[in-house]
């Protein structure tokens, strides 16, 4: 079959283990999921000849349609790369209803995908699978089962937290876990000698950016990268580069943790959408604190004493900052760190990084937040004339579509009528001759004529019904570039409220150079491509 692409779609997560139920792990592992695609694939004829290509997201919610290998697969779909996907069943797909069938009942059908669930026994070929009511059910099951899940899994681990069980997947920076127990800590050394030191430090006087820089000039690994070098699966954070180096916040975040003190402390923040990495913080009445679980390794003088030196070094901070309209937008252009935000008369932004490391060629500008508010406003007023453009093109083309609909509907509703005439006329035919009415001679010369037409009629209904949909899914007003930008076309001020919903960040190069990147951008380009070739607006995120 060439030119023909099957691609098989593996995904295991953390809550396919079913509350440790190991049966249902082994059941779901990628290894099994592999196997029993590479047979179902190797004994259906309709795939010989076809090349076969993987896509593995290995401890992915089935929730997160962010995972990285799904997105590589879709990409390929959208860009007529893939022509079928199989998967062991809808849950390794996702487990969000409505997503899910969305992909099945619409995206896929409309480029020609075809979809394989192996043990639901689903396959998009048949159009009947697709509209079934147990094909619907069982996305919804799977959607509930996961939030279920999702719910006790979390109920777990609070219990576990609270009789004192160390509940996290990896050991923080200075311990290891208890390879007897992995609810336990215990104090690794080496790791441990350097949070000792970095209290100390704090403690003594020194800000949290000298003490960054003191441990990159003495090359000291930091907590990821010395986690990395011992062997662990954690996966390096970077922003631009690969290279890790200490920064005030990774300071912070060891001088703030109290596990240092012997202490479990659990919850304190939340995922406030199952499946989504993003979180809340949670108060501090609500955190799981439970001391003497295992050795500290700083006294509590110690650490009171770090506290009390980072909040000075905090209050005096935050004296010097205005209101940060781009809170947590700007970076740097060279090594992907948020730049701080100072200053008393005039708000403005620099990079911290090279307070701390060398190794960036990092400008050490000062950077006007005016500056960037007027990059923000100029780019903003661009793109809210060409949504407000859209929307009017929009609302004109629906009244266009409508005249066009109803005449395809009424055009629908004509041929439909005569299908049901053409079958009538078959069915009398056979009548006729089983009657002795006409002859056998007459009869098959009248039924191939009368097949050849309700073909054609039936041929004739599926393009109206397919243009009709087309029409349908041309909706750019519902494309959620649109739907946000239209609104802010005659903004005169940037607010925060305007740039948490639409920027994405600001990346701040040497020189000055501004780049602002947009929420919405996908739909944004959406947009422009259809202006020359119209196309549906499939994958919308509103």
């Amino acid at each position: 079959m060439s030119g023909f692409t099957v691609a098989k779609y593996l995904r295991l997560s953390s809550e396919d283990a079913d509350l440790n139920k190991t049966e249902k792990l082994e059941s779901n592992s990628i290894s099994n999921q592999r196997n029993l695609l590479d047979s179902f694939i190797s004994r259906t004829p309709d795939f010989s000849g076809a090349a076969v290509t993987e896509f593995c997201d290995d401890g992915w919610s089935g929730k997160n349609f962010e995972r990285p290998a799904f997105q590589e697969m879709i990409a390929q779909v959208q860009q007529g790369k893939i022509q079928c996907i199989i998967v062991k069943d809808m849950s390794r797909f996702g487990r969000d209803y409505l997503v899910v069938g969305n992909y099945i009942s619409r995206v896929f059908p409309f480029l020609g995908v075809r979809f394989i669930a192996v043990n639901d026994g689903l396959d998009s070929i048949r159009q009947t699978d697709i509209d079934s009511l147990d094909t619907s059910f069982k996305a919804l099951l799977y959607d509930l089962y996961s939030r279920d899940l999702s719910r006790k899994v979390r109920s777990a681990l609070f219990f576990r937290a609270k009789r004192g069980d160390y509940v996290a997947a990896f050991a923080p920076y200075g311990y290891q876990k208890d390879p007897d127990n992995k609810h336990r800590l215990i104090v690794d050394p080496p790791a441990a000698k350097i949070v000792r030191r970095i209290f100390q430090m704090v403690g003594s006087g020194q800000t949290t950016l000298q003490t960054a820089k003191v441990l990159n000039t003495e090359a000291i690994p930091t907590p990821m990268c010395y986690k990395k070098d011992a062997g662990s699966s954690l996966r390096i954070e970077s922003c631009i580069h690969e290279v890790n180096f200490w920064t005030a916040d990774i300071i912070i975040k060891i001088i703030r943790n109290e596990c240092y003190l012997g202490k479990i402390v659990y919850g304190r923040t939340f995922h406030d959408i199952i499946g989504s990495n993003h979180y809340i913080r949670n108060k501090r009445s609500d955190w799981i604190v439970v001391p003497d679980q295992h050795q500290g390794i700083v006294t509590q003088e110690e650490f009171d004493r770090a506290q009390a030196a980072v909040r000075d070094f905090m209050e005096r901070d935050r004296r010097s900052r205005n209101p940060r309209i781009l809170g947590g937008k700007v970076r740097c252009g060279v090594c992907g760190h948020m730049m701080f935000c100072a200053g008393r008369k005039q708000t403005y932004y620099f990079c911290r990084t090279p307070c701390v490391t060398n190794q960036y060629d990092c400008s050490r500008e000062k950077v006007l937040e005016q500056d960037i508010l007027n990059a923000v406003s100029e780019g903003l007023r661009a793109r809210a004339a060409v949504a407000v453009e859209m929307a009017q093109i929009a609302a004109e083309s629906r009244k266009l579509e409508q005249t066009d609909i109803r005449s395809k509907q009424k055009e629908l509703l004509k041929m439909k009528e005569r299908l049901e005439k053409q079958e009538r006329q078959i069915r009398g035919l056979y009548e006729a001759f089983a009657l002795g009415e006409i002859s056998k001679e007459e009869y098959l010369f009248s039924k191939t004529a009368a097949t050849s037409q309700r073909e054609e009629t039936a041929e004739q209904i599926a393009r109206l019904e397919a243009e009709l949909a087309d029409i349908n899914f041309e909706n750019p007003s519902s494309n959620g570039f649109v739907t946000s930008f239209q609104k802010y076309n005659a903004v005169e001020e940037i607010t925060a409220d305007i740039t948490a919903e639409v920027l994405q960040e600001v990346l701040i190069y040497p020189e000055q150079r501004i780049e602002v990147k947009w929420r919405y951008h996908e739909n944004f380009e959406q947009l422009i491509l259809g202006k020359h070739k119209k196309q549906p607006n499939l994958f919308t995120k509103n």
